[in-house]
């Protein structure tokens, strides 16, 4: 049916350019008028664009297609199927983008319709801007295993990587401290089965500690984390997309529904660092961007699709292996949505990993950090996200940054006041990777919710006032 509609759209759209004035600003309105079959679309003019990508679709169909790129701000539209309603949406080379606009032409009749950013959500960027300091409750809900059973229980499943299960008094420590938000990393892998149907009480759990974040007045954001990665089900594959894409779908439909009528502070992340088959966490093979993207997309779709405040909820896609290169942020594109202004653009970052890291074979192991070269590439790192973010005309976090303890707490504390507040200069937040493990990057000790590593948190906290 799609193609017999793709092919009839082809051969009756009949486009001619009007001449128009130019605004002097862009503030995402998209105008229409029809008469009859034919509707006239008018747009503002976006900062610094020349050219602008009209895009359409048969509402209740899947994908947007291109009616052509122009230079002007109108375009007519003829020969459309009377009492159909259609959905469009334009998107200037500067990479901002408008709300979608839903017109439905029927013959004699005149119409008007008009498309806003008034959604009466907060906006992605407003969100970034108001998370102020971030950090990860790491390998709790993520943790995952072959080796449990596959009857184990919800604490089995949450304590495997050996850490307490998350605690209300830890989430309010969390809020305490002065974080303002949490990313809560979910596998569902081992809690769903082969069709992506989730138990129950591992959904009860989730939306348990989701709740407490939410009463405690912060952000929350949660994902599809280790079903990606080296062990993981997806991945930047076309096999593992035919195989998995509606498992993935499943997942994220019932995770949708379950928390739809969740207000602003709720966001949902695709998914965590996604590799190619052959787990290439340097990947610079364009068909495995593409496939990062369609599966973003399908998450967009179903996300979407399930409508309350999820039609609005501000959403996040990771680039390829979630991976901070500058091959990997220039060249991620997004995926496309429905409304505008309620995507975040994702990295993450262990740069560099002979300090954040031990034992790594291909870089020097070392406690201090400092140089001004290592302080020029994170500025460098910032300024390369900060720049893609603002042509794609997304904001931008960095979900994953950490430095394991090494006996050198303050220059962590360093290392981490610089990132934090070199990111909030361009408007990016961060968030710290705390694992639980004193040997690792935990801060915060799970079982008493007391801080571990007070000159980091200091840090954190003062570099985001």
């Amino acid at each position: 049916m799609k193609k017999i509609f793709a092919a009839i759209i082809s051969a009756v759209l009949i486009l001619s350019i009007i001449p128009s004035a130019v605004f002097a600003d862009f503030s995402g309105t998209l105008a229409a008028e029809s008469d009859g079959a034919t509707v006239t679309l008018s747009w503002e003019k976006a900062s610094g664009a020349k050219e602008y990508t009209v895009y359409y679709r048969r509402a209740g169909t899947d994908d947007f297609k291109s009616l052509g790129t122009f230079g002007s701000l109108k375009l007519k539209v003829k020969k459309l199927t009377s009492g159909a309603e259609y959905e469009f949406k334009v998107r200037s080379d500067s990479g901002e983008e408008t709300p979608v606009l839903n017109i439905t032409p029927e013959t004699g009749k005149k119409k008007s319709a008009t498309a806003s950013d008034s959604d009466g959500f907060e906006s992605a960027a407003d969100a970034v801007k108001n998370m102020g300091a971030g950090i990860n409750i790491g390998n709790s809900f993520d943790s995952c295993g072959s080796w449990l059973p596959k009857n184990a229980t919800v604490k089995q499943f949450e304590e495997a990587w050996g850490n307490p299960q998350i605690t209300k008094a830890h989430v309010e420590a969390l809020k305490d401290a002065g974080f303002g938000a949490v990313r809560l990393p979910i596998t569902w892998n081992y809690v769903s089965d082969e069709k992506g149907n989730i138990r129950k009480d591992w959904l009860d759990r989730v939306q348990k500690v989701v709740d407490w974040i939410l009463d405690e007045g912060m952000y929350c954001i949660i994902n599809v984390h280790h079903d990606t990665g080296t062990e993981g089900w997806i991945h930047a594959s076309e096999s593992s997309y035919k195989n998995g894409n509606a498992r993935f779908a499943n997942i994220w439909k019932q995770v949708a529904e379950r928390f739809k009528d969740y207000g602003e502070k709720l966001l949902f992340e695709s998914m965590n660092e996604t590799l190619n088959d052959s787990n290439d966490w340097n990947s610079k093979n364009t068909n495995d961007f593409k496939i990062i993207t369609k599966w973003h997309q399908k998450f967009i779709d179903t996300i979407r699709a399930t409508g309350g405040n999820n039609a609005v909820r501000n959403i996040v896609v990771n680039t390829y292996a979630g991976s901070s290169s500058d091959y990997s942020i220039n060249n991620f594109e997004l995926p496309n949505d429905t409304v505008s202004g309620h995507m975040i653009m994702e990295v993450h970052n262990y740069d560099p990993q002979g300090f954040t890291w031990k034992n790594v074979g291909y870089d020097t192991e070392r406690s201090e950090w400092g140089t001004a070269q290592e302080k020029k590439n994170m500025e460098h790192f910032i300024s390369t996200l900060a720049a893609r973010a603002k042509k794609l005309g997304v904001p931008a976090i960095v979900g994953e940054f950490s430095s394991d303890n090494k006996n050198n707490e303050s220059e962590r504390a360093e290392h981490a006041e610089y990132m934090y507040k070199t990111a909030g200069k361009s408007g990016i937040a961060v968030f710290w990777w705390d694992n639980g493990d004193h040997n690792g990057c935990r801060i915060f000790d799970r079982t008493t919710g007391k801080i571990t590593m007070p000159k980091i948190v200091e840090a954190i906290i003062g570099a985001t006032k």
